[in-house]
C-alpha cells in the first residue's frame, strides 16, 4: 500500500474508551510524510498494570484533550483513508468504542491489520508482535508501547510487508492474503477478517 496512516493507541484502564495517548503516521506514496501525537484525557481512572506498560500517570494527562475534541481535530484526515494498526483487534474496537462513548460518528474509512498481514505472509518467526516483526526487518522501536513509536513502527512494517510481497492495493492484499479490509463508517463497524477459503497462502501468492 502505497497511501494509509498507521495508528496506536495506549489505554487507562481496561475499557477500551479509557484512551490516554494515541500516535498516527501519515504515509503518501510510499513515504512517511507526517504524525501526530497526543496524550488524551481519558476521564478515567488509571490502573497500575496498564501505567507499568506505557508509563503514562494521570498527572501527565491534565489540561490534554479528551478523546472527544481530539477526534473532531482531527477527522478530516482519517476520511476516506486506509488505517492501519499492528493489532487491529485492539486498536479498531479502541477507536470504535471511543467515538459510541462520545456519540461522535465517524468518518468512513478501510482498515486493515498489519499482525494478520505479517502471519499471512511472513514464515518462520515464532511470534508476530510487533518487536518480532519489526526484528525481522531490523526496524528500530526507539520507545516501545510509546503511541507514536508503535504507530510509526507499524508503518515501517507495512512499507516493507508492501515492498517485499506487492501489495499495491487492496485488492492486491486480498488475493496474496485472503485478508479483506475491515470499515468504519457512520453506524457501522467490521474489522478486517481473513477468508475462509482452503487455499493456502503459497497457494494463492
Amino acid at each position: 500500500m502505497k497511501d494509509f496512516i498507521a495508528i496506536d493507541f495506549e489505554t487507562a484502564n481496561r475499557n477500551r474508551y479509557s484512551v490516554c495517548s494515541v500516535g498516527m503516521v501519515f504515509v503518501e506514496n510510499d513515504k512517511i510524510v507526517d504524525s501526530i501525537y497526543s496524550l488524551i484525557d481519558p476521564e478515567e481512572p488509571f490502573d497500575p498494570m496498564n501505567i507499568s506498560v506505557h508509563g503514562i500517570l494521570p498527572t501527565d494527562v491534565e489540561g490534554a484533550p479528551t478523546f472527544n475534541t481530539f477526534y473532531q481535530s482531527i477527522q478530516h484526515h482519517l476520511e476516506n483513508r486506509l488505517i492501519i494498526a499492528h493489532n487491529l483487534a485492539f486498536d479498531g474496537y479502541v477507536l470504535r468504542d471511543s467515538l459510541a462513548r462520545y456519540n461522535l460518528m465517524p468518518v468512513p474509512s478501510k482498515l486493515l491489520c498489519s499482525y494478520q498481514l505479517s502471519r499471512r505472509l511472513i514464515e518462520g518467526i515464532g511470534s508476530y508482535s510487533l518487536k518480532s516483526v519489526c526484528d525481522h526487518f531490523e526496524i528500530d522501536i526507539i520507545n516501545h508501547h510509546h503511541a507514536l513509536s508503535d504507530a510509526q513502527a507499524c508503518a515501517e512494517i507495512v512499507l516493507n510487508l508492501s515492498r517485499e510481497y506487492e501489495l499495491f492495493n487492496l485488492d492486491d492484499v486480498f488475493s496474496k492474503t485472503n485478508i479483506k479490509a475491515g470499515e468504519i463508517s457512520p453506524g457501522y463497524y467490521r474489522s478486517s477478517l481473513v477468508s475462509s477459503s482452503k487455499k493456502r497462502k503459497r497457494e494463492i501468492s
